[in-house]
């Protein structure tokens, strides 16, 4: 056997600690939200280091009173399988948030959220997008779940490809303080059951999803 053959394979962006600035501008909670500008796109490192596919682009931005989020997804050849009732297997926006920012945890707190984005699966013909709030596996503590009036998307379903637009209110994440934590832990991923799994960084085989010391930094106010 080579020494190639017994190379382990190592997910390069496992040796990268990101830190990002969320695009900030002046914008409040809406049960509309408008589509996000350039300025707004995070990098996929699951892609630009790993070599995956990318089929999804996605934004952040930072308003007066909400985290705003974004993705377009191009490539399919089947509608997006969404369930409201089952948000973590649903296609779409995956996104994770602790707003202290607890490095060095291995175990969500109540400081620790997820959010799936999908653009259908509710109503009585499953045709019309959703966002909602779910657990985080092997959880210290979770979160109140926020109220529905916190939450707001839009979505338009056409020719292989989907946008979503949402919207979380400050008041839907349990312990947000931009003025005194700045900084929040974040990762995100959009899932497809025809496309893949393209992310902020790292692949689902690591326990990024309930590991909050997996997840990058997001600064969402820049100091005076």
């Amino acid at each position: 056997m080579s020494n190639t053959d017994q190379t382990p394979t190592i997910d390069p962006s496992l040796l990268v600690r990101l830190k990002l600035t969320a695009h900030q501008f002046d914008r409040s909670f809406s049960d509309r939200p408008e589509a996000l500008p350039d300025e707004a796109i995070l990098p996929c490192l699951s892609c630009d280091l790993a070599g995956e596919p990318k089929f999804a682009q996605v934004r952040v931005a930072v308003g007066t009173n909400a985290l705003f989020f974004q993705a377009d997804v191009q490539g399919k050849l089947q509608l997006p399988w969404c369930r409201e009732s089952r948000l973590e297997d649903s296609d779409g926006l995956h996104v994770w948030i602790d707003t202290r920012n607890s490095r060095e945890i291995h175990r969500a707190t109540k400081f620790c959220h997820r959010f799936g984005f999908s653009p259908m699966g509710r109503g009585p013909k499953a045709d019309l997008p959703f966002v909602g709030w779910a657990p985080i596996n092997r959880a210290r503590e979770n979160p109140p779940p926020p109220p529905d009036d916190q939450l707001a998307i839009r979505a338009r379903v056409a020719d292989g490809r989907y946008r979503l637009v949402s919207a979380l209110h400050f008041d839907a994440l349990h312990g947000l303080d931009i003025n005194d934590f700045p900084t929040i832990g974040f990762y995100f991923a959009v899932s497809d059951r025809e496309l893949g799994w393209q992310s902020l960084a790292l692949q689902p085989d690591l326990p990024v999803m309930d590991n909050p010391s997996l997840w990058a930094q997001l600064v969402l106010k820049s100091p005076s």
